[in-house]
């Protein structure tokens, strides 16, 4: 696995990848970072904005296109400069998979390489979060030596989210 961030070039990948989504009735697409409402190249400046100054209120963060081959497999979202709010309510690391490519251990890698990152940014320990229902994500998360904190638990969208910690 491969992975990269996103350029021009990935324009009509990315298109495909939002509406497979769509397709498979999801409306939220983690780790877009507001790919699906905006003008593209709108969202490369502010991708890249993100990564090279970020801004007060949300650090800086890095997001990567996941490719096996040619294929868009997701999307990978490494904010390491959150405020600790932020951190605790929306987590340091948010990942997506397309539908047609579930349950491969695609989600697996793009956690352990988002580790790996944080560790290079001098981070000490991730937040992730998750919907309760989301079976095979905090199966991810727990695999890679996620911790539930028990206590942080929130309602967002009508869901229950779940929160782990994990020590890098």
């Amino acid at each position: 696995m491969q992975f990269r961030l996103p350029e021009e070039k990935d324009e009509e990948a990315l298109k495909e990848y939002v509406q497979e989504h769509y397709d498979n009735g999801e409306q939220g697409i983690s780790a877009s970072m507001g790919l699906p409402v905006m003008e593209y190249a709108d969202w490369l400046t502010k991708i890249r904005s993100n990564a090279d100054s970020g801004t007060p209120e949300w650090g800086r963060s890095i997001v990567f296109v996941c490719l096996e081959g040619d294929r868009i497999i997701g999307l990978l979202s490494v904010r390491y400069e959150l405020p600790k709010d932020l951190s605790d309510s929306i987590g340091d690391v948010g990942y997506g998979v397309r539908p047609s490519e579930r349950r491969k251990g695609y989600a697996t890698k793009m956690l352990e390489y988002a580790l790996s990152v944080c560790k290079e940014k001098g981070m000490k320990k991730v937040i992730l979060g998750c919907y309760k229902d989301n079976i095979a994500s905090g199966a991810t998360i727990r695999k890679c030596g996620g911790i539930l904190i028990a206590e942080n638990e929130n309602y967002q969208e009508g869901k229950v989210s779940q929160y782990y910690a994990i020590e890098v």
